[in-house]
C-alpha cells in the first residue's frame, strides 16, 4: 500500500483537459530560452562536447563574465533600482542591519586574536568554507524552486498551491540530496576533500559505484518524467516544463558527467539564470526611469529592449575586473582561472598581507549574495512581491 504523500505525487491533480500554455514567458521566448532555461541548452552542449578541451576555455570565459556579476545581481536589484527604494526603507533590518552584521561577523571570526579564540586562521577559513558549501547548495536549490514557482504563477495561478510541495521535493531532493550523493560517489565532494567525510572505498570503484550511478540516473529521469507529467496535467506552461527538463538534465549530469564538467554545467546555469532575472528587472527599471524623465533616448536608435543589455554590460564589466581579486577565495592554488592570465599578479595577491582579507571579502560577499537573493525575491512579502512583479513584467 502506497503512502498518501507518494500517491499524491504520482497522481497529480485530476484535470481533465490537458493542453500546453505557451503564453507565459517572463520576457520573450528567445530571451527566456537563453537566460532562464540555460540548463537545457548548456546540458545538451556539455553532454555533446564532453571531454573536449574547448569546454575548459568556454567555462573560463563564463567565470570571468558571469561569476561575480551574478553575485552582485541581487545587490543591483536591491540598491540600483528605484522600484526597490520603498522596500529598502520599509525593511532596514533585512537590507541594511543584518547584511552589515553578517559582514562584520565574517571578519571578526577571521581576525579575532588567537589569544581570545584559540583556533588557527586556516581552520577558521575551513569552517567558513563548510558553511559556504551547505548554504550554497541550499541557495542553488532555492533558485530552482523560485523559478518553478514563478513559471507556475505565470501560467496557471489556480494550481500554484497544489504544486508547491512537489516543487520543494523536486528541487531539494534532486538539486541538493542527489547532487551531494553523486559528488560523494565521484569522490570529489568538498566534504571528502577536506577529510570531513571518508572517501568511498577503492574496491567499490569497478562494481558498486557504477551500479549506484546508473541507478541514480534512472531515479532522476523517473522523477523528472513525473514532474513533467504533473506540469502537463496542471497546464503549467511550456516555460515550467522546460525548466523541469533542464534541472533533470543537470542532475543527470551529476551522475553521468565528469565532475569538472558537471561543475561547469551546474554553476553556469545558476549564474546565467540569476543574470537573466537581474537584467530583465534592471532594464525595466531603466525604462520606468526614462519614462519619468521624458524618455531621454526617445529620439535615438536606442530601443527599450537594449536597456537589459546596459545592465548586463555593467554587471559583466564589474565581473571581469573583480574576478582575480575574488578568486583568492578559492584557497587551493590551481583552482583559479586568473592564474592562467595573470600568474604574477595572482601570486602577489596570494602572498601579500591582503590575502586573508580578500578571502574574507570573497566569503562575506558570497554569504551576502545568498541572503540578499532571499530578500529581493521574498515573494511572500506583499511589498516585495509588488516591486518584483512590476520589474519582471513591466
Amino acid at each position: 500500500m502506497r503512502l498518501p504523500l507518494f500517491n499524491r505525487i504520482l497522481s497529480g491533480p485530476q484535470i481533465q483537459k490537458v493542453n500546453l500554455n505557451t503564453n507565459c514567458w517572463v520576457r520573450s521566448p528567445a530571451w527566456d530560452l537563453f537566460w532562464l532555461h540555460s540548463g537545457v541548452w548548456l546540458g545538451l552542449l556539455i553532454f555533446a562536447f564532453s571531454s573536449q578541451p574547448a569546454l575548459e576555455i568556454f567555462y573560463m570565459a563564463g567565470v570571468f563574465l558571469f561569476w561575480i556579476s551574478h553575485r552582485f545581481s541581487s545587490f543591483y536589484i536591491a540598491w540600483g533600482t528605484g522600484s526597490y527604494s520603498t522596500v529598502r526603507k520599509s525593511h532596514p533590518l533585512r537590507y541594511v542591519i543584518f547584511p552589515a552584521i553578517l559582514v562584520l561577523s565574517v571578519f571578526a571570526f577571521l581576525f579575532i586574536p588567537e589569544t581570545v579564540f584559540p583556533v588557527s586562521v586556516p581552520v577558521r577559513i575551513l569552517g567558513l568554507l563548510l558553511l559556504d558549501f551547505f548554504w550554497g547548495m541550499h541557495h542553488f536549490a532555492a533558485q530552482h524552486y523560485g523559478m518553478l514557482r514563478l513559471f507556475q504563477y505565470r501560467a496557471n495561478p489556480s494550481t500554484a498551491h497544489s504544486s508547491h510541495l512537489h516543487d520543494r521535493l523536486f528541487c531539494w531532493g534532486t538539486g541538493f540530496v542527489l547532487v551531494l550523493i553523486a559528488e560523494l560517489l565521484h569522490g570529489v565532494s568538498f566534504l571528502q576533500q577536506k577529510q570531513i567525510l571518508p572517501a568511498i572505498p577503492h574496491d567499490w570503484g569497478n562494481e558498486i559505484i557504477p551500479i549506484i550511478l546508473r541507478s541514480g540516473t534512472l531515479l532522476v529521469l523517473g522523477i523528472t518524467a513525473i514532474m513533467i507529467r504533473n506540469a502537463l496535467l496542471q497546464n503549467s506552461g511550456l516555460p515550467r516544463i522546460l525548466y523541469i527538463l533542464g534541472l533533470g538534465i543537470m542532475v543527470t549530469g551529476a551522475f553521468q558527467l565528469q565532475p569538472i564538467e558537471f561543475l561547469m554545467l551546474w554553476t553556469l546555469q545558476h549564474w546565467i539564470t540569476a543574470l537573466g532575472l537581474a537584467a530583465q528587472m534592471g532594464g525595466n527599471d531603466i525604462k520606468k526611469s526614462m519614462s519619468v524623465k521624458n524618455r531621454i533616448f526617445k529620439k535615438s536608435s536606442f530601443s527599450e529592449y537594449q536597456n537589459q543589455w546596459i545592465v548586463l554590460l555593467f554587471l559583466c564589466s564589474i565581473s571581469v575586473i573583480l574576478t582575480p581579486f575574488f578568486e583568492i577565495e578559492a584557497v587551493s592554488s590551481g583552482a583559479r582561472y586568473s592564474e592562467v592570465i595573470f600568474p604574477s599578479f595572482m601570486y602577489w595577491l596570494e602572498n601579500s598581507s591582503w590575502g586573508t582579507i580578500l578571502v574574507g571579502v570573497g566569503l562575506a560577499s558570497g554569504f551576502l549574495h545568498y541572503f540578499m537573493d532571499r530578500a529581493v525575491y521574498r515573494l511572500s512579502d506583499a511589498e516585495t512581491r509588488m516591486s518584483a512583479k512590476n520589474l519582471l513584467f513591466g
